[in-house]
């Protein structure tokens, strides 16, 4: 009969990153993190030796130009055609959000190049930019009316329109939930491989939306305990949900579409107690499916001082014939 010990020293919280492939029409580079996660968490420089030519200017990034510096640039070069000093005109010949097709016709010949900005995501329609961009804005907590204000601060393009940003949203959480869990699971079979055991040692903490006890929303995290420490499973409480409390503008001017909302979305509101006990009983609920989830039992916990956790793990019995 295995006790659960409960320990009070907490674990640095960490995703674990695994390998990932960047393509694009000229070059396929295999890096051990993209070179976008290693600026967002500010750990490891920018290898600029990983390009497909010779200066330091990585192949798949991104540089902003005024259009007029990348025009003056056109104008010192001869015209592939008819061969004179290149001297014509620049057209936006589309756009899409951050995405453009930009079209340079000589004035001699009429012959014209379309050089587009942005390689478009593989097996998909949607443009890199655009991506980008939008992941941007939730990694920022800005969303799309922060994003629209940031492109028009910044003299760029606007961003896609906001109902096409709305539908991709839920694609990006689909494809971000597929990378967590990928991720969560690699974490788990490496902690056992290290333990040699399915008995694990974690650690967890919780977080709020907002500080104090009033928070609508909240989470906790568990973290294996190791050399690597990797996030192994996160557990979110809501007590209430966006898109019931939207929809309560229009529950009186249009009923029958009020009703549609409710019936169509799936609510998020999972949480009833005080916002102070949602550590707990996120840690508590992950406990209670590390079994069928992973098939591992979590038998040690490191956890922060001030934490009911400890408390409500100790007077719970997350496992059959645990005591």
């Amino acid at each position: 009969m295995t006790a659960i010990r409960i320990h009070s020293r907490a674990q640095p919280l960490s995703m674990s990153t695994s390998q990932a492939t960047t393509s694009n029409s000229s070059t396929t580079v295999k890096r051990s993190s993209l070179p976008s996660h290693e600026k967002i968490m500010k750990r490891v420089k920018l290898d600029v030796s990983l390009t497909s030519s010779n200066s330091n200017v990585p192949m798949d990034g991104y540089t902003i130009l005024q259009n007029q510096v990348l025009f003056s640039l056109m104008s010192k070069t001869n015209c592939e055609d008819c061969g004179k000093r290149w001297n014509g005109t620049m057209n936006i010949k589309k756009r899409e959000g951050l995405f453009l097709i930009l079209s340079f016709e000589c004035s001699s010949c009429k012959n014209t190049i379309n050089i587009e900005t942005s390689p478009k995501i593989v097996s998909s329609a949607r443009r890199d930019i655009n991506v980008r961009s939008q992941i941007g804005s939730h990694l920022c907590g800005i969303k799309y009316a922060g994003l629209t204000k940031l492109m028009g601060a910044m003299n760029l393009p606007g961003p896609i329109q906001d109902e096409r940003y709305s539908r991709w949203n839920k694609d990006l959480l689909l494809s971000i939930k597929s990378l967590s869990d990928r991720s969560m699971r690699k974490g788990i079979e490496e902690a056992v491989t290290a333990a040699n055991s399915k008995d694990l040692m974690v650690s967890g903490d919780g977080f709020w939306q907002t500080r104090g006890f009033k928070s609508r929303h909240g989470a906790a995290a568990l973290i294996s305990c190791g050399t690597a420490s990797k996030v192994v499973d996160i557990e979110t409480c809501h007590k209430t949900c966006n898109i019931c409390m939207g929809a309560l503008a229009i529950k009186k001017s249009n009923p029958d579409k009020y009703k549609d909302i409710l019936k169509s979305h799936q609510c998020e509101k999972n949480y009833e107690k005080s916002s102070g006990t949602m550590e707990s009983s996120a840690v508590l609920s992950m406990f209670n499916r590390s079994v069928s989830k992973y098939g591992v039992h979590y038998t040690s916990y490191i956890g922060d001082g001030d934490s009911k956790a400890f408390a409500t793990l100790s007077n719970a019995t997350p496992y059959p014939g645990i005591t």
